[in-house]
């Protein structure tokens, strides 16, 4: 399974005030997304979890509402002054990726955010160590049933607090029980706190939806596609 989102760079000036990046996490309408460029054919997950989770899933939980007022009211706040915020892009890294990119960039803009996108050549102009640094694109996947599988990325070690873009020393530390707990309801007591910071209080990312993937094979062929970019030709997915 994959998600589909952005990420901030909290050394930036401007992202540098969470007030800055919650108002941007507020101000995405993800459902219209969906609807516009996949017909309805992925959905909006519940923040970064899967279903698959079981007994750690969050059901009660969910990506940061789309609210324009709210997304006013925190840059008001802020002290927001219009100034450029850079969104570097390397385009096809998604199918539909540069049309998302751009919806995005016009609902900030529809709050008040001034987001510029800057085309791209490779990772490296994009995540490298330079100036300017903002907004990138980036996905997330979980290779085994349980949260430690997609937050290990925000973690001492993952892509995104190696390259510099972000790092909260509470979510390491709650990373540490998270991976080595074994009683349930702690480690659910752990995921929420992740999941309040890292989307709520401190984003790291924007959520916005998961991957659509898509299998053509004939009727009579008695195989289950995944959801996911593996094909599965397994003798138990037949039949």
């Amino acid at each position: 399974m994959n998600i589909r989102l952005t990420i901030f760079d909290k050394h930036h000036p401007t992202l540098g005030d969470p007030r800055v990046r919650r108002a941007m996490t507020q101000a995405i309408d993800r459902q219209a997304i969906v609807d516009a460029l996949w017909a309805g054919r992925t959905r909006v997950p519940k923040g970064l979890q899967w279903d698959f989770f079981g007994p750690m899933l969050l059901a009660d939980w969910s990506a940061p509402a789309y609210d324009p007022g709210e997304a006013r009211r925190l840059l008001k706040e802020s002290g927001y002054d219009g100034a450029p915020i850079p969104y570097q892009m390397l385009n096809n890294y998604y199918t539909n990726q540069l049309a998302t990119g751009q919806i995005m960039a016009e609902q900030w803009k529809a709050v008040g955010l001034n987001v510029v996108i800057e085309m791209r050549e490779n990772w490296g102009q994009i995540i490298g160590r330079f100036p300017g640094r903002g907004i990138c694109e980036n996905s997330n996947s979980s290779w085994f049933n349980d949260p430690v599988a997609s937050l290990a990325a925000y973690a001492p070690g993952g892509q995104t607090w190696e390259a510099g873009q972000w790092e909260n020393e509470e979510v390491a530390k709650l990373m540490e029980s998270l991976q080595s707990g074994t009683e349930l309801e702690a480690r659910r007591r752990d995921f929420r706190r992740i999941l309040t910071i890292t989307e709520r209080e401190d984003p790291v990312y924007n959520v916005i939806h998961q991957n659509a993937t898509f299998t053509a094979k004939r009727r009579d062929y008695k195989w289950r596609p995944a959801q996911s970019f593996v094909i599965d030709f397994r003798a138990t997915n037949w039949g």
